[in-house]
């Protein structure tokens, strides 16, 4: 297990497929429903362990929406073990985090590619997603659904 209880193969997963959103989706396709089900809740963990999306985050002077937090919580994770580790030191802020995803520089992070081999997963392309879209079509089960016990 890692740090605030994100297991390690989840990590393991992301850095080995970025920055194809093909490869995470292939990796997921070939996994059984309890580890795409643990894959969305470390996912979500990971990306609350960042901040509290209500109360936003402060960039150049303006408080972030709770979507737009959430939002960048999620693309922080994207971003691999290294990088949400750093974070979560406190060795890089949530503000300096929130500038490189508005201006990503290519030196300090690596877009994910939005391809993806499913048609229908087309709309859950990102990783914090995708495993959502796997989800709906192998399980034809809504997962968040299936995660909040409805």
């Amino acid at each position: 297990m890692g740090p605030n209880g994100v297991p390690d193969w989840f990590w393991d997963a992301l850095d080995a497929t970025r920055p194809r959103l093909s490869a995470l989706e292939s990796w997921l396709e070939r996994r059984p429903r309890d580890v795409l089900e643990a894959f969305a809740l470390a996912h979500e963990e990971a990306a609350e362990a960042l901040a509290d999306y209500a109360e936003g985050v402060r960039v150049n002077g303006d408080v972030w929406s709770e979507d737009d937090t959430e939002d960048l919580c999620g693309w922080v994770v994207g971003q691999g073990r290294a990088f949400w580790g750093s974070v979560i030191a406190g060795e890089r802020s949530l503000e300096e985090a929130a500038r490189l995803y508005l201006d990503p520089d290519p030196d300090q992070v690596l877009p994910w590619d939005e391809e993806v081999a499913n048609p229908e997963h087309r709309g859950y392309q990102s990783p914090g997603s995708i495993a959502h879209g796997v989800y709906r079509t192998r399980f034809a089960e809504d997962l968040h659904e299936r995660l909040d016990g409805g």
